[in-house]
């Protein structure tokens, strides 16, 4: 028996290399399609324009906080959760936005929302990234529900009027926020 020609055999190889080259392409391909965006997208929710479903309830440190006692202001209302990554990445420009808006008069209000997650993670959620704006825990889903929202991180902005002006799914950034808090201003 005689072995195979040379030619034959770097045909043979460089097909098995070509197809190695192929498989990995596509896999990249698919993580790059498929993984979730660094910055929320606006969507068009069946909110817009509507009156901002209500939120009221006792936040983690036990005050009493509603969406209805902020009316005359903007206010962003937030949905999180301690187990989603995009939260945790999106926390520090929530924080900063927060922080820039309470040192203005006019400033915007902030309200997050708990969903599908332990009030002992959803606590160390809030005190790890300092949130200084009131938190409401949503173990039911009754508040996402109603909002829509099917899974976090997804942010909202309601007019003074309680009229919701935008829907963002995806981690917000402190950019974003600013843009959509200075369109509604202006329009």
């Amino acid at each position: 028996m005689s072995a195979a020609p040379p030619t034959t055999k770097r045909r043979h190889t460089a097909r098995w290399i070509a197809g190695g080259v192929l498989a990995v392409l596509v896999v990249v391909a698919l993580i790059v399609a498929t993984r979730p965006s660094n910055q929320a997208t606006a969507v068009a929710s069946p909110l817009i324009g509507q009156r901002a479903p209500q939120l009221a309830g006792l936040d983690f440190s036990g005050q009493r906080v509603s969406l209805a006692a902020d009316r005359g202001h903007y206010v962003v209302v937030n949905f999180f959760a301690s187990w989603c990554p995009p939260c945790q990445a999106e926390a520090p420009a929530l924080v900063r936005f927060d922080f820039e808006q309470r040192q203005h008069r006019t400033g915007v209000d902030m309200l997050s929302v708990d969903i599908d997650d332990s009030t002992a993670g959803a606590r160390r959620f809030v005190s790890d990234f300092a949130l200084s704006w009131p938190a409401l825990p949503d173990r039911a889903g009754n508040d996402a529900a109603a909002f829509g929202v099917g899974s976090p991180p997804m942010t909202f902005l309601v007019s003074p009027r309680g009229t919701v002006l935008a829907a963002l799914a995806g981690p917000v950034q402190y950019a974003q926020l600013n843009s959509v808090v200075s369109a509604a201003r202006r329009g």
